[in-house]
């Protein structure tokens, strides 16, 4: 998890990083072949047309261009200084870089934080070198910068050795692993999708992943933004970031390693990065619209498909196939990515078999059989019946092999392709790959599987048919004073722990709706507290010390005599002397009803800050494990989403009888549980409410846990 004594994100302007004007490279060689004298031969064999200044003490001329012993003696204003000297010498080179007013500096350099203790003390003392100065780090451990927008290339990786165009495009990629990025970078580029940046941000010393893609959300000219976690720093600043670009339907597509035990180990080693509890991850980038893939082909498959920039109206697929086992396929994965093959209307499937030979298949899959790569025709046909279809929303070509009738077909889809702005696919496998590469050229994306094809279309329908995002506003009847107050009293007695009664006062400051309580330090005061509140009661030992009290026995059910009561009050008052309460009391409390039993609660993540958690309770929560997360504050009409989307949402729905309960009444606790961790947030470690008794109307919270930070 993040590294809690990293600064906040300042307010930086990141157009002279995207859009440099000048580029230095310190420790700069004049041999073009080393990793030092890459970036400056990338940059002229490219076209980079900003001023390029060399960086090397030991010659005047470095690649054909004057170099500068020194930074400071560069007469012009410095945008970015990539630093490929040895970790050694980085301190002395960000110095001079600080003194010279340099924008933004990239450190290449490895053995710092990821490698030991003193590489990160190293880093501390850079740290503290640009506190309060203009600059701003990116690194150490990256691969410098790729700009291909201007042909800012300046870095070392061998990717750029081959003479390979640059495709420039609406698709940025920022990674924290500088390998796996270029790699991905390769395939980007052989993939006819147009980038126009790359950025590795290696350690994050600095400059994190989150703040780059604000730059780049920023940026009127970028529609897609793909992105690789290790992990995540700054977490609530990249959740702005994610909501900045879901109001300004820009796509992020991200992926996270470390989901794993090991792989988080793995992370941690490689850019000494915490991984972070991957299910708040998961959750709250799905609660802003970030699309989160597994891996690297399916950040490669959506790429092209948002490259594309064309955006769905609803989740109906019609499916084009040569191959019945292509079709399934297709329409198995459909399924599991949440799309529609759904057969095609009676007289719409009549209209289309007027149109095509009769062994074909009219039905949604539509099967065409081989017969439409011998008569192109037949594909046309199909196709341009697909786009007067009103029922569908996007399309999927499966086909294969048959390189020699490829130019009929691939003609015949890129002149309808051009009449609509409906999202068209490619399953094309097998063969010499030169259709795909044809049809990625005309900008139609083409994959070699048709699972992979539905699939990055599934990623681009989610995006289109977004969720709003959360927009919470304070409830009424919250007490804030007297929420501090409960908080403000266990402090002054030395505790950290609340018991049951001051953690059911400082819930019910905020609106939560609990059941009724006294406190009674004998079995005499228990049967007089319950004489009060009337009813039949629960007898529950009253302790800060013990989280569960009934694993050790200390909780009585549905009392209602006087003699119940007072027999169960002293069998609880004992089991606390038992367990080492020296002067043990009891809380008497009205028994509850109610249908379901949920839990509901709150912590502040040390990554993504005050978080909520809603889902099943009960003494099986832990076993259940039903249970779903929202940043903090949130509103009802997400917990409400959010409750529904739960593994035994339909207990909530009734079945087998039940009545359907007040799921919007959980959800307005939930709600007002959100504001209390957001605004107590230096106060409190974690709560637990469970179980929330939800019945047909109305919930009521009748356990609470507290510890406080």
């Amino acid at each position: 998890m993040e590294d809690t004594t990293m600064a906040a994100p300042v307010e930086t302007d990141f157009s002279p990083l995207l859009a440099p004007k000048s580029i230095a490279v310190i420790g700069a060689s004049d041999n073009p072949a080393k990793l030092s004298g890459r970036p400056i031969a990338y940059m002229k064999r490219f076209g980079y047309n900003g001023q390029i200044y060399p960086v090397n003490p030991t010659r005047e001329v470095v690649q054909g261009l004057p170099a500068y012993a020194d930074i400071r003696d560069v007469e012009g204003e410095v945008d970015v200084a990539v630093i490929v000297s040895p970790a050694g010498l980085v301190l002395d080179a960000v110095r001079a870089c600080v003194d010279k007013g340099v924008r933004f500096a990239l450190i290449t350099a490895s053995g710092f934080a990821e490698a030991n203790a003193d590489g990160a003390a190293l880093e501390d003392e850079l740290r503290q070198l640009i506190a309060g100065s203009g600059l701003r780090l990116i690194g150490p451990n990256c691969l410098g910068m790729v700009g291909i927008r201007d042909a800012a290339v300046a870095t070392f990786a061998s990717l750029f050795e081959a003479d390979i165009p640059l495709r420039s495009g609406a698709v940025a990629f920022v990674s924290q692993s500088g390998a796996f990025g270029s790699f991905m970078l390769g395939d980007l580029q052989a993939s006819a999708v147009g980038i126009s940046h790359y950025f590795n941000t290696g350690n994050e010393l600095d400059v994190t992943v989150g703040e780059v893609l604000a730059g780049l959300v920023a940026d009127a000219d970028i529609r897609t933004l793909l992105a690789y976690f290790e992990g995540v720093s700054r977490g609530e600043h990249l959740l702005d970031v994610a909501r900045a670009a879901h109001r300004g339907n820009k796509a992020i597509v991200a992926v996270k390693s470390g989901r794993s035990e090991a792989g988080a180990r793995a992370a941690s080693s490689h850019t000494a990065s915490m991984t972070g509890d991957d299910k708040v991850f998961d959750q709250l980038m799905r609660e802003v619209g970030v699309i989160r893939v597994r891996g690297q082909e399916q950040l490669l498959d959506a790429a092209q498909v948002f490259d594309a920039g064309r955006t769905p109206r609803g989740r109906r697929l019609t499916v084009l196939s040569m191959s019945g086992g292509g079709a399934v396929m297709a329409a198995d994965t459909a399924s599991e990515v949440g799309l529609e093959v759904a057969p095609w209307e009676p007289e719409w499937q009549a209209k289309l078999a007027a149109r095509i030979p009769a062994f074909a298949s009219p039905r949604n899959p539509v099967d065409l059989t081989g017969s439409m790569i011998t008569d192109p025709s037949l594909l046309r046909t199909a196709l341009a019946t697909a786009l007067e279809h009103p029922g569908t929303d996007m399309i999927v070509i499966v086909l294969g092999n048959a390189d020699g009738f490829a130019d009929p077909v691939i003609e015949a889809v890129s002149e309808l392709y051009e009449t609509t702005d409906r999202p068209i696919v490619f399953s094309w496998t097998g063969g010499t790959g030169a259709p795909r590469r044809r049809l990625r050229e005309l900008g139609i994306p083409c994959f070699t599987d048709p699972t992979r094809a539905v699939d990055a279309l599934g990623a681009l329908t989610d995006h289109a048919l977004r969720r709003d995002l959360p927009r919470p506003e304070r409830p009424a009847g919250i007490d804030r004073q007297a929420a501090r107050s409960v908080i403000d009293a266990v402090r002054a007695d030395g505790r950290r722990s609340l018991d049951e009664a001051e953690a059911t006062a400082l819930v019910a400051a905020y609106g939560i709706p609990t059941a009724m309580s006294a406190i009674a330090g004998s079995a005499a005061e228990a049967a007089t507290a319950a004489a009060a509140l009337g009813g039949p009661v629960v007898v529950k030992l009253l302790s800060n010390k013990i989280a569960h009290k009934s694993d050790v026995g200390g909780v009585r059910l549905g009392l209602s005599t006087p003699e119940e009561i007072t027999n169960a009050a002293a069998e609880v008052l004992e089991v606390g002397r038992r367990h080492g309460e020296t002067d043990p009391r009891v809380l008497v409390q009205q028994m509850a009803s109610g249908d379901v039993e949920l839990i509901i609660g709150a912590q502040v993540d040390e990554v993504f800050g005050p978080i909520v958690v809603v889902g099943l309770g009960g003494v099986f929560v832990e076993v259940l494990a039903d249970t779903r997360i929202a940043s903090a504050p949130t509103d009802v009409a997400h917990v409400e989403h959010l409750l529904g989307t739960l593994q035994g949402a339909a207990l909530l729905r009734g079945v087998r009888g039940r009545p359907a309960v007040d799921i919007a009444a959980a959800a307005a606790a939930a709600e007002r549980l959100s504001w209390l961790i957001a605004d107590l947030r230096e106060e409190i470690q974690e709560i637990d409410i469970n179980p929330v008794l939800v019945r047909e109307s109305g919930a009521t919270a009748v356990d609470a846990l507290i510890v406080l930070r």
